[in-house]
């Protein structure tokens, strides 16, 4: 593929960004799980379900939080 058109090109970086802030979304819901559970114990599915959903601002704020948290509620 020496010749791409320009357009190729931005969707190609831009398909690329994408899948970089998915997977960065992805790894922080993950070890945030994995904390949340060695702290508190297995999620139930609303947990879980949260997390999955959450953007990268919102996990960072929820890490935050575990650290001083005696309960699920005061992280969420």
């Amino acid at each position: 593929m020496p010749y791409m058109i320009s357009f190729e090109r931005i969707g190609r970086e831009q398909g690329r960004k994408q899948g970089l802030a998915e997977g960065v979304q992805r790894g922080q819901s993950t070890l945030l799980k994995t904390l949340l559970e060695n702290k508190f114990g297995l999620l139930a599915e609303p947990y879980q379900q949260r997390l999955n959903k959450a953007n990268v601002d919102t996990l960072q704020q929820w890490g935050k939080r575990t650290l001083i948290a005696q309960t699920l509620d005061e992280v969420f």
